[in-house]
This record gives C-alpha cells, sequence and structure tokens, in this order.
C-alpha cells in the first residue's frame, strides 16, 4: 500500500502541474502536465507588457484542492479572507533569481515593486504590509489550457511572476507567513495587432454562420410551403443543405477556437493594449526541498486579479 509520505507527495501541486493553472475569474485547478503544455519562453523585451504597470489584488484564503490547512494546521479554519493590494512595473532587466516555476532564469525579468508598504483592514484595525521587488516570464503554451472555471482556454502566453512578502500579514487565522515568496499565474494577452485580427476573424465566422443558416431555412420553408420544384432542384436543395452543414461544423469550430484564444471581456487592458486575464492562482512554497529537485511541492494560497494602473481616459 502507498505511504502516508506518497500520498502527500501525489495530491500535492509540484511545478509541472502549475502549468494548468490560468486565468480568469477563480483559481486554475491543478491537473497532470501533458503534451499540450510545452512552452516556451520569451523574452521580456519583445513583450509590450514591458514597462506596463498594475494594481493586483490579492485574495487569500481556502480554495478547492488546497493542502494549505495540512501543512499548516489552523490555517483559515474559519474561512477568514485576507485582502491584500500592491503596484507593481514589469521591468526589463535581467533576475539575478532563477524560480523553476516562473522560467529560465535567462528569460526571467525584474518585477518592480512600486510601493513597498501597503495597508489592510484586520480584526485588530488598520495593518501595514511589506512587498519587495520578485522576477516575472511569459511562457507560451503551444495548447489548450483550464481556467478558474474548468474551461479550454488558449491565452497567448502564461504570465509567471513572484514577490516576496517580508513582513507577512493576517486576518484572523487567514495569513501571508513572514517571509514568503508568492507567485502569481496567469494569462496575458501581448498582441494587440493581433487580436484586433482575431477580432475581425471572429466577426467573419459569426456573420458567415448566419448566412448559412438564413440559407437553409429558406430552402427548408420552402420545401415546406410546397415549393419544391422538379427533381433536379430537390437534388440540387439537399447537396445545399448538406454543404451547408459541413460549413457551419466548420466555422463553429473555428468560432470556438477563437473565443479559447481571445481574452475575457473583463480582462484589464493597458494603454498599450496588453490585456491580462482577470484573475489568476497564488501558490508558495510547501517544503525547503529545492524545486528541481523530487518531493518539492506548492500550495495554493488563494486567488488574485490584476487591473492595469494606466488605462485610457
Amino acid at each position: 500500500e502507498p505511504t502516508m509520505m506518497t500520498m502527500r507527495r501525489l495530491r500535492a501541486i509540484t511545478a509541472t502541474n502549475l502549468l494548468v493553472f490560468l486565468v480568469v475569474a477563480a483559481i486554475f485547478h491543478p491537473n497532470r502536465h501533458t503534451s499540450p503544455f510545452h512552452v516556451s519562453a520569451l523574452s521580456a523585451p519583445s513583450s509590450p507588457l514591458t514597462n506596463t504597470k498594475w494594481n493586483l489584488r490579492l485574495d487569500v484564503g481556502l480554495q478547492p484542492g488546497t493542502w494549505m490547512p495540512k501543512r499548516h494546521p489552523g490555517w483559515c479554519d474559519s474561512g477568514a479572507r485576507l485582502p491584500l493590494s500592491v503596484d507593481v512595473e514589469f521591468n526589463s532587466q535581467p533576475s539575478s533569481w532563477r524560480e523553476s516555476l516562473v522560467g529560465p532564469k535567462g528569460d526571467t525579468f525584474v518585477l518592480n515593486v512600486i510601493s513597498k508598504t501597503s495597508t489592510y483592514v484586520s480584526e485588530e484595525g488598520q495593518q501595514e504590509v511589506t512587498f519587495a521587488d520578485g522576477g516575472w516570464c511569459i511562457q507560451r503554451p503551444t495548447g489548450d489550457v483550464r481556467n478558474a472555471e474548468g474551461s479550454s482556454v488558449r491565452p497567448e502566453g502564461l504570465l509567471r511572476f513572484w514577490v516576496d512578502c517580508p513582513s507577512g500579514a493576517r486576518k484572523r487565522d487567514a495569513e501571508v507567513f513572514p517571509g514568503t515568496r508568492i507567485f502569481f499565474t496567469t494569462g496575458v494577452w501581448d498582441d494587440p495587432e493581433g487580436l484586433e485580427g482575431m477580432r475581425e476573424e471572429y466577426e467573419r465566422a459569426v456573420d458567415d454562420m448566419n448566412r448559412v443558416v438564413s440559407q437553409t431555412r429558406e430552402i427548408r420553408e420552402n420545401a415546406e410551403g410546397g415549393d419544391i420544384g422538379g427533381v433536379a432542384d430537390r437534388l440540387k436543395d439537399f447537396t445545399t443543405m448538406v454543404d451547408n452543414s459541413k460549413e457551419f461544423d466548420r466555422l463553429k469550430t473555428r468560432k470556438e477556437a477563437l473565443e479559447r484564444a481571445s481574452p475575457p471581456s473583463s480582462a484589464s487592458k493597458s494603454l498599450n493594449g496588453v490585456r491580462i486575464a482577470p484573475s489568476g492562482s497564488l501558490v508558495i512554497k510547501g517544503n525547503n526541498i529545492p524545486d528541481w529537485l523530487p518531493g518539492s511541492e506548492y500550495l495554493i494560497l488563494g486567488t488574485f486579479s490584476a487591473k492595469a494602473s494606466e488605462v485610457e481616459g
């Protein structure tokens, strides 16, 4: 029979599992790594995300699948939530730190914390929390990933980054422990011109689907009204309906693919058109084993949302 340690490791969230955490209105669910999630890193200077500023709102607390209460008994037993906020800027300076979960060191860049101290309200009144600079990397999925609702999506990039929380923060039994490194994962769309092309293609697909539906409806209405013509006309109408059915299926498949690849309407947009998914996942390291060794684990800490600090007026 499997030992307790084996079962814990099987249930723990590993760096590989975290590839399927993504965007968008709650936490991404851990799943085993499969071939569609292979990624290739993109150097930061080529991404318009560089030099953009964002406000991150953290929602620390119990999430489905987290092992935080098992690793830290009593954590969030009351169901309390800990809201925190931090403003960051995605810098182009190479990072001196390497985190396997985030990406290769050569493709990891500095994430600047704009204001090192922010406030939150606990049961004891207003409290201060401090954050320190971290690192970031964009990786490109070659297949669909699952978002918070379990839907299949394919963002242009998986944005991963971290910030440190030297002070820690606590509200009742919801806590970020002092000295914690917090890892963020979400979706990013950093090709504004490509997004505009996808929008135009999506509109064409919808228009073509409506055209096919209207033509098919007209043929059926004529047949039901007795205006069915001769054998040749009936054969032509039948062939048209078969072709329309195939065309509709093709257009529907393309429309759904474009929907999976497009950012949610609630995704925040920066001045230069970069969009970040409306929410993503927060995790922390669950033990002191280096992340490149077997047995390292990550624990779900909560979720976060991102909002561009500089937007169109």
